[in-house]
This record gives C-alpha cells, sequence and structure tokens, in this order.
C-alpha cells in the first residue's frame, strides 16, 4: 500500500496486517462463538516513516504509547472502518536484508459499529500484544508457524480475557467491586428477588424530578453510601425503588442521593445503569449499551455473545450418553429438560439416576427421613403441563430415572461437602452439585446426573 499523510506524519500499512487480522479473526470465533459480525473486530498495522535509531544486536522490548483517539479512528478509516483504538511502539529490524533501524509501529484495532465493550477489549488485547512483538523478524516466523499460539499468550485463554474485561469495566467507570453487585443480587427482601436498577453518575440527582423520592442529608449521619458494610440497609432502599425506578448514587463519593423513575429524563443524564433481574442476575449498562451481563456465576459479553442459547449445555448430555451406550435416552431426557424448562414458573432440578440408584436413595434412605415424597411413577414426557407445574413449583428436586419416569419430588438432596462451593452460584445449584460429586465418588459404576434450571430460564447440567 503507497504511503500517506495523516496528521503531518507520513504513514504505510504493512502487509502484515492481513496475517494479524486473520489471527485475531480466529482468536475472537474461539472465544465468542456467537460474536455478531456488526462487532467483529480487525487488526491492522501502520509503520511511521521516521527513523529512530540504528539496531543493535540486543533485543529492545517495546513500550506501548497511547495513541490519540483522532489518529486511531483515522488510520481505521483507510480500512473503511469507523472506529477504532491504538497503540504506537518502537520496534526492531533484523530481518534479512533490512535497513537495520529501528521503526516506530501503528497497531490499530478497528470495528465498524459504536461499542463500548470493542474499546476495552482493543485495549486488553493491545496491552498483551505489542510488547511481544519486539522485532519485525517475529512476523515472518508467525507466517511460518500460521497461528498465534506462541505470540498471543494469556489472550488464549478465554477466562483470563473475561476476567480482565471486567476489571476494566469496573475501573473505567469508577464502579464499586463487582462482589458488592453479586452479593446484593443474591440477598431476597422478605422473600423477593431483587428486581430494580441503581444509577451510578458523577453529577448530583437532578432537582425536580416527577416521581423521584429525595434523601435529606442535613448531617454525616444522613449520608448513606454504596459500600460492602452497608448492603443489607441498601438492598432495603432498593425495594423503596422496585421495578419501575432506580437509586441514584454518586460518584465519587457513592453516596445514595434518592431514588428516580426508569425511562426519566434521569436516567439518560445518570449514564451509567445497573439492572437487577433477578437473584444472581444483573448487568451494567452505559449510554443505553449493556456492556457486561452477569448471570449466576458467568460473566457475559452481550456485544460478544448476542444469542445466548439457555439451552447450549444441554449438548454435554450427547456425548455422555454415546460414552455410556445410551444416545437414544439422553435424546429423549433433553427433550424433556427442554419442555419442563418452558413450563417451570419458579427454577428447578432434576436428578436422573439408574432404577436401583433410585430405590436406594429414595425409597431406603431419603424418604424415611421425611426428605422426599415418593409418587407413583410416571412419564415426564407425557405429563400435562399443569402437572409439571405443580411439581416443579415446590422446593426440592425431581427425581427421575433413565427412561424420564419420576419417581419423587420435593427432594431435599444431603451428603457431606465433597466438592468445593461457587459463591456466585445459587443453593440449588450448589447443592444439586455437590449430591451429584458425591454420589459418584460412592457409586462409581452408576449413572447419575442433574440438570438445573433457574428462574431466569439458564439451564445447566451437572455430570
Amino acid at each position: 500500500m503507497k504511503s500517506f499523510k495523516l496528521k503531518d506524519k507520513q504513514f504505510e500499512q504493512l502487509a502484515e496486517s492481513n496475517l494479524l487480522s486473520n489471527a485475531m479473526r480466529r482468536l475472537m470465533r474461539r472465544h465468542f462463538t456467537h460474536c455478531s459480525p456488526d462487532y467483529q473486530m480487525f487488526l491492522f498495522l501502520f509503520e511511521e516513516k521516521a527513523e529512530l535509531a540504528n539496531c543493535e544486536e540486543f533485543a529492545h522490548f517495546p513500550v506501548a504509547e497511547e495513541v490519540s483517539e483522532d489518529i486511531a479512528r483515522e488510520l481505521a478509516g483507510i480500512n473503511g472502518l469507523r472506529y477504532g483504538y491504538a497503540k504506537a511502539a518502537g520496534i526492531s529490524d533484523h530481518r534479512e536484508g533490512a535497513c537495520q533501524y529501528r521503526k516506530k509501529l501503528y497497531w490499530v484495532m478497528a470495528w465498524g459499529t459504536a461499542c463500548e465493550a470493542n474499546s476495552l477489549l482493543a485495549q486488553i488485547i493491545l496491552e498483551e500484544l505489542v510488547p511481544k512483538f519486539y522485532d519485525m523478524a517475529l512476523f515472518e516466523e508467525l507466517c511460518k508457524r500460521s497461528g498465534e499460539t506462541p505470540f498471543f499468550g494469556r489472550l488464549l485463554e478465554r477466562k483470563w480475557l473475561l476476567d480482565n474485561y471486567v476489571q476494566a469495566v469496573i475501573s473505567s467507570n469508577k464502579l464499586p467491586d463487582q462482589m458488592n453487585f453479586i452479593q446484593i443480587s443474591a440477598m431476597p427482601y422478605e422473600g423477593r428477588a431483587v428486581k430494580t436498577r441503581i444509577f451510578f453518575s458523577e453529577k448530583s440527582i437532578p432537582p425536580d424530578l416527577d416521581g423521584a423520592v429525595y434523601f435529606r442529608r442535613e448531617r454525616k449521619s444522613d449520608l448513606i453510601k454504596f459500600k460492602t458494610k452497608n448492603m443489607r440497609p441498601v438492598r432495603k432502599l432498593m425495594e423503596v425503588s422496585g421495578a419501575e425506578a432506580g437509586l441514584w448514587v454518586k460518584l465519587p463519593e457513592r453516596v445514595i442521593e434518592g431514588s428516580v423513575l426508569c425511562h426519566s429524563a434521569a436516567e439518560g443524564a445518570a449514564g451509567l445503569c445497573i439492572v437487577f433481574e433477578g437473584a444472581l442476575v444483573w448487568s451494567i449498562h452505559k449510554d443505553g449499551e449493556n456492556i457486561l451481563t452477569y448471570r449466576e456465576g458467568n460473566y457475559m459479553i452481550p456485544a460478544m455473545q448476542p444469542d445466548v442459547d439457555k439451552y447450549a449445555d444441554l449438548g454435554k448430555l450427547v456425548s455422555f450418553g454415546q460414552d455410556f451406550g445410551i444416545p437414544d435416552q439422553m435424546d429423549k431426557l433433553q427433550q424433556i429438560v427442554r419442555r419442563v424448562s418452558s413450563v417451570c414458573r419458579h427454577g428447578t432440578s432434576i436428578v436422573f439416576m439408574e432404577k436401583r440408584g433410585i430405590a436406594a436413595e429414595i425409597d431406603n434412605r431419603l424418604s424415611r427421613y421425611r426428605r422426599a415424597f415418593k409418587v407413583k411413577p410416571f412419564a415426564l414426557a407425557a405429563a400435562k403441563e399443569e402437572v409439571l407445574q405443580g411439581i416443579t413449583a415446590i422446593d426440592g428436586a425431581v427425581f427421575a430415572d433413565l427412561n424420564g419416569d419420576c419417581h419423587a419430588i420435593g427432594v431435599i438432596v444431603d451428603g457431606q461437602m465433597v466438592v468445593e462451593g461457587d459463591y456466585g452460584r445459587g443453593a440449588r445449584y450448589n447443592s444439586i452439585k455437590n449430591y451429584i460429586t458425591g454420589y459418584k465418588v460412592s457409586h462409581p459404576k452408576e449413572i447419575c446426573f442433574a440438570v438445573v434450571m433457574s428462574e431466569d430460564g439458564m439451564i445447566n447440567v451437572i455430570l
């Protein structure tokens, strides 16, 4: 590509851009299989035509510098994209026949649709990637290996990328630690799950709003702050707002100033909003864009995962059935789970095990201690919707055999702690996981697994 001038600097886009862009697309598809094409990111490489210094025998590890937003966008525009984030760094060139001068490269992540999530991901990716390329010769090595494995480092770990993204969302927006949101979303109030909003803003709550409740703050003791030790009073105040309003928290002091109606002028003025949608389900919205969702222990980036399939975890049963030589039975049980989840109103769990296991657990043990209601076996696949709604409306698990016949309802599972709990998940998930793990330890040759259906509709398979 011919060189061009931009902001009094002479640039040239390097051929290595195609190599890097392809590697980046493969990486993002690996991590986010449902990534929308609208938010697809590309990685381009530009050289500033200015000689820095003679190359030396030893390597200079690049120090990445921030590039202005204007230059980043204009470099992205060279490739027909509207948005971009860029870093610049010096690099040596010890390729055969190359001039022995250090060069200044501009690394540009670019995309076509406005997306806060992409801005944060681009920063994380370039901070990890740029220092690894300290010499132009490494691009030749990358081409020879036709893969990004030796150079992308921790970016290959989806969990590392997600964890850093969560921290970037929290720190860049000056929000309280995410554990506060997890804790408060897990706290019922008089049996009710939390369903409301919290607006965070560096501005004070707008005056004279219709439907708003303003908290008086004449004395220091009147101040109520959003912080860890105040989670109980904060949860109580969230009931004042309800589903149609939200608390207003002023940053950086994190003082709760009042409650405002949703969809009012105040919502647009705040910019940041935490939406609580039930037990252990919340999301962070910035200027109307959902930039982070938390759902029972799992973080998601909506722009990268726009169409989350709540039945995706059922795919585990396919290989499980093949391993035990019962693929047809697993197909039938999958259909049963889908049917139950479609009519279940409050979340439930189904434990599937062999008939001998049910006889030992239900008939000979749990029911004797009034921890289960035994029922005459009936086919879950043929049961009426009203029956399925009824047996899943009460506390406790449903126990069924591998043919899909129900043998017990309202089962309160027990067992010694044999697996580490997950603070981010509810009691239903943790107790069932512990029970299944313990049962399989004591009965290694028997088939036993469970399906946990959350109140928000998500489904998890525990094998």
